[in-house]
């Protein structure tokens, strides 16, 4: 049995822009804050978690207080809602849905989500593309700020869930970050990407990278040959 672990953000939902938007307009809005690199790779950690504290660090010599973090988080997720709904709301990475619930029906794998966005925020974009969420185990920036963690621990709650161990384990991911992480902990990946993006994430080793889920024969040929 496979274990097919799902990042949200550029992967499942075509959400990058509007979430960078809105992560950065809330930085304003809460702290005050015009000034902040939105280059992801230079922190230690892509999550909204890490970002978060990295970006109080050098602008206030200090990690965020958690009303600051509530604060934020709400005032985010608002800023993440208006902005879907200017364009009729979140759509998916095309194909995603069909793939879901076939490996939802699936007798060889289990799915579960595990991304660098809060809880929140990462079932709204699921939710507003219309994926689906229940009885899908998941960790997200709320349960730690590596990805490597989230995606450990998206796994743990998949083993409780499906009561049964994996050992073929493989994450689907859009940025250099996500193949990094899959790396470290020793786990096949496919990338959905397309131009430049999907150079890099050849670059950094990806044998397997497709723009989208429309073709879903080689999605799950490619599925075939990790395990």
């Amino acid at each position: 049995m496979q274990l097919v672990i799902f990042d949200i953000d550029g992967t499942l939902t075509q959400s990058n822009d509007l979430d960078n938007n809105a992560f950065l307009q809330a930085l304003f809005e809460v702290f005050g804050f015009s000034e902040v690199s939105n280059d992801w790779t230079s922190y230690s950690h892509v999550t909204d978690a890490c970002i978060l504290k990295e970006v109080c660090q050098h602008h206030l010599n200090r990690i965020p207080f958690l009303d600051e973090v509530a604060r934020f988080q709400k005032r985010f997720l608002e800023l993440l809602i208006e902005s879907s709904a200017s364009i009729g709301g979140i759509q998916p990475i095309s194909g995603a849905s069909s793939i879901l619930s076939s490996l939802i029906l699936s007798f060889n794998h289990h799915i579960a989500y595990a991304g660098g966005s809060w809880t929140a925020s990462a079932l709204f974009k699921l939710q507003s593309a219309n994926l689906p969420t229940q009885n899908i185990p998941y960790a997200f920036s709320d349960d730690d700020e590596s990805r490597e963690e989230i995606i450990k621990i998206a796994l743990t709650r998949a083993e409780k869930q499906y009561d049964q161990v994996f050992s073929n384990i493989l994450y689907v991911g859009d940025g250099i970050w996500d193949i990094c992480s899959a790396k470290k902990l020793g786990y096949g990946f496919i990338g959905i990407a397309s131009g430049d993006q999907a150079e890099i994430l050849r670059g950094e080793g990806a044998t397997y990278v497709f723009p989208d889920y429309n073709d879903a024969e080689i999605f799950f040929a490619a599925l075939a040959a990790i395990a």
